[in-house]
């Protein structure tokens, strides 16, 4: 390491690309913590809520997967957002043992409002860095999750 990426390190605060991308999403979540504090959710709830606005009728092993969540928790969360009413639960028609889940008239509502308020805290980001490094950042970061994690 050259002292460029060595003082590069200190002023940034972060050795490694975990520690960026933590920070990275600590930082946006203080954004949204205003917004998901208001209508009591947990990030982890929204996770899950915004991956229902456009699916309608997943499983919660595909909701699990898709909100990054190990499935226990998705469930205990499930469970949480379906006694206040924001999804439903029905059994598949093809197989009734398995339980499909989607976002009912009030949590797509609430999905609504929130993402509003997302969008807008995207739009002050992106005004910020400038929309060349905005699109390169999601391109970047959707690289990041494509790389396979090693056993």
């Amino acid at each position: 390491m050259n002292g460029r990426e060595n003082m590069s390190t200190i002023v940034s605060g972060f050795s490694t690309l975990h520690g960026a991308l933590r920070a990275a999403e600590r930082s946006w979540l203080r954004h949204l913590d205003a917004a998901l504090c208001a209508r009591q959710l947990s990030a982890d709830q929204w996770a899950m809520l915004s991956k229902l606005s456009d699916q309608v009728g997943v499983t919660m092993s595909e909701l699990a997967a898709r909100s990054q969540l190990p499935p226990s928790s998705a469930t205990r969360h499930a469970d949480a957002l379906a006694e206040r009413g924001l999804i439903f639960r029905i059994a598949a028609e093809d197989d009734r043992r398995r339980i499909l889940i989607g976002l009912t008239k009030r949590g797509s509502e609430l999905v609504e409002s929130v993402r509003s308020e997302e969008l807008r805290a995207e739009e002050e980001l992106r005004k910020r860095i400038g929309a060349r490094s905005h699109a390169d950042l999601l391109r970047l970061l959707e690289l990041v999750t494509e790389v396979p994690v090693a056993d």
